[in-house]
């Protein structure tokens, strides 16, 4: 099945992370997966010929089929269904973004109403405390550098970089978030691992997550747009 036919519609609220790319793609991408299965949200695979998917990002396919010179893409999405807040429809999708990081970004239906003609779950206030604690549950699994819940929007939104990727302005190093949080984000959350950078005068509401992650609250309220 087409992932366009599996999650329709919109506005979509997108639970994403940067994760550094450390070793061979596929070693890397198995391992994401398996760490997935143990998450304290059950997770459901839908697609049932991963192996392939996995040759598939490995191999990448070129941006631009005329161009000799072009970039290679390393792009895979996954049909889940995610259990949080109710059982939910989701696409996973992990992009290499740079030579040393990954991109990992759940994409969930996020209308306020039911769409039971697609089988899709609308998303309520009162449900995105557990969308947190899914953002939280993964930095405990991945220990990622940055994560974040936001509406239409992604991790990457973090860089001040608009190209085609993978492209190096994407490096796991080139993140600053004090700049990003000096103006007005759009996330709804942002979770901040300070094994990398330790962060100070934070401008919202914060908690610690474990020891050195933070959680930080941009908006208490939830939206679709």
């Amino acid at each position: 099945m087409d992932c366009s036919l599996w999650l329709r519609g919109g506005p979509f609220l997108e639970v994403s992370f940067l994760l550094e790319l450390k070793g061979e793609k596929k070693n890397v991408i198995k391992t994401i997966l398996n760490k997935l299965s143990k998450s304290h949200n059950q997770i459901e695979v839908v697609d049932k010929k991963l192996d392939d998917m996995i040759e598939s990002f490995v191999k990448g396919y070129p941006y631009d089929e005329e161009d000799p010179h072009t970039i290679q893409i390393h792009s895979m999405k996954v049909k889940l269904y995610v259990h949080v807040a109710g059982r939910r429809k989701a696409i996973l999708f992990i992009e290499q973004v740079s030579s040393n990081a990954l991109l990992i970004n759940f994409c969930f239906f996020g209308c306020e109403f039911d769409a039971p003609e697609w089988g899709q779950k609308g998303l309520k206030v009162e449900d995105l405390p557990n969308f947190t604690n899914f953002l939280t549950d993964l930095y405990c699994n991945f220990q990622f550098k940055i994560g974040g819940i936001a509406i239409e929007k992604d991790i990457l939104d973090l860089f001040n970089c608009n190209e085609v990727f993978p492209n190096e302005c994407y490096r796991f190093e080139n993140i600053n978030l004090n700049q990003f949080l000096e103006t007005k984000p759009y996330f709804i959350y942002l979770l901040w691992n300070e094994n990398y950078k330790k962060l100070v005068d934070i401008p919202y509401n914060h908690k610690r997550i474990n020891k050195l992650g933070l959680l930080i609250t941009i908006s208490d309220s939830y939206s679709e747009f």
